[in-house]
């Protein structure tokens, strides 16, 4: 196995690569840490005044300051010339949580670069001051990223993900849809979906599947005629959900921060129910069940990983291959689940 590594600024968070071009764009952020233009600040004050060298980042790390962010947004091109390409620093005590690539259909299907941030962030009892979500232009072929304009919001948006030409975002229990505007985001339509946090978003046709950091899974349903966000199943019981993805339109597979891994799925009738109706009169005044939604999922099967997964997705790695489930954990564990076909009935 060939390894290469490319050296970055701070920790990376979140990657993505771009839809055509073989270039990745990382969003990184250290807690406690001095961002640059402090730290310019504090070295061109203290000019004179000390003979104290400045140590390489690269071996002694940045300067430490309390309730401080450092963080960015970089370009990376990990095939050719093996570097980063370009990096963003971000201001104002900002710190970026979530990124995704979005084609906005009032755009020509243009591809965009958004990035969710929080301000005056505390990891725990969990504080901020104000959310915003960034939009960047694609230039020369994904080599840069240009700033188009950024719009305030009440929450960090932990999760974003393109939907159907617009954007989905998931800031605290509300998970909203945005088309691109001039000077901002346009806010089209929202719902309450989760209980604590939304953390993760996948999307497959018009289904939409909402992770929570405490609550698991919910299933919505969006409808395009009443532009409704309608969620008609979730979980019994409470998964602090930290990925998650799409296995077919009907299950799911997740990580949770106990080391677990699960595929739930969604009843066979419930998911017919949520496709007929185009309106979705009846899975908006469905009656609730136990202070949730109308259905339940069911659990297919479960697994403890020795490990607190990161990251999991439905992948093929051979060509012709069968599709299997790749996952990461927090301690560089890199795992593979594969579907097994018994040769015979169980009776």
């Amino acid at each position: 196995m060939l390894q290469q590594s490319i050296p970055l600024t701070y920790t990376p968070k979140r990657l993505v690569k771009h839809p055509d071009q073989p270039y990745f764009y990382t969003i990184e952020s250290d807690n406690n840490t001095l961002p640059p233009e402090l730290r310019e600040q504090l070295l061109a004050d203290a000019t004179g005044k000390t003979d104290e060298t400045v140590l390489p980042a690269e071996d002694f790390g940045y300067p430490k300051g309390r309730g401080r962010w450092a963080s960015c947004i970089s370009v990376v091109d990990p095939l050719i010339e093996k570097r980063v390409l370009q990096t963003l620093n971000l201001t104002d005590n900002e710190a970026a949580v979530s990124i995704a690539t979005v084609s906005f259909a009032s755009q020509d299907n243009e591809v965009f670069l958004v990035v969710g941030t929080g301000k005056d962030m505390i990891l725990s009892p969990r504080q901020f001051s104000s959310g915003f979500i960034y939009v960047y232009r694609f230039r020369e072929d994904g080599r840069e990223i240009e700033f188009i304009h950024k719009t305030t919001v009440d929450e960090p948006p932990m999760a974003l993900a393109q939907f159907q030409g617009r954007l989905l975002a998931g800031i605290g229990k509300t998970l909203l849809s945005y088309d691109l505007g001039l000077r901002q985001l346009l806010r089209k339509s929202q719902a309450d979906v989760a209980s604590q946090l939304i953390v993760s978003i996948q999307t497959q046709g018009s289904r939409i599947i909402v992770g929570d950091v405490q609550q698991s899974v919910t299933y919505v349903a969006y409808k395009y005629e009443s532009n409704k966000l309608i969620p008609f199943a979730d979980d019994t019981i409470p998964r602090w959900t930290n990925c998650t993805t799409m296995v077919d339109y009907e299950s799911v597979a997740g990580g949770d921060k106990f080391g677990n891994i699960w595929i739930v799925r969604c009843p066979q009738k419930a998911s017919e129910e949520a496709d007929e109706d185009n309106v979705g009169a009846h899975l908006q005044h469905a009656r609730e069940y136990l202070h949730g939604s109308n259905h339940r999922l069911s659990l297919m099967t479960h697994f403890y990983a020795q490990d607190v997964p990161t990251s999991i997705s439905k992948a093929n790695l051979i060509v012709g291959g069968q599709d299997v489930l790749l996952w990461s954990g927090i301690q560089g564990t890199v795992g593979v689940f594969i579907v097994s076909f018994p040769s015979f009935p169980f009776s």
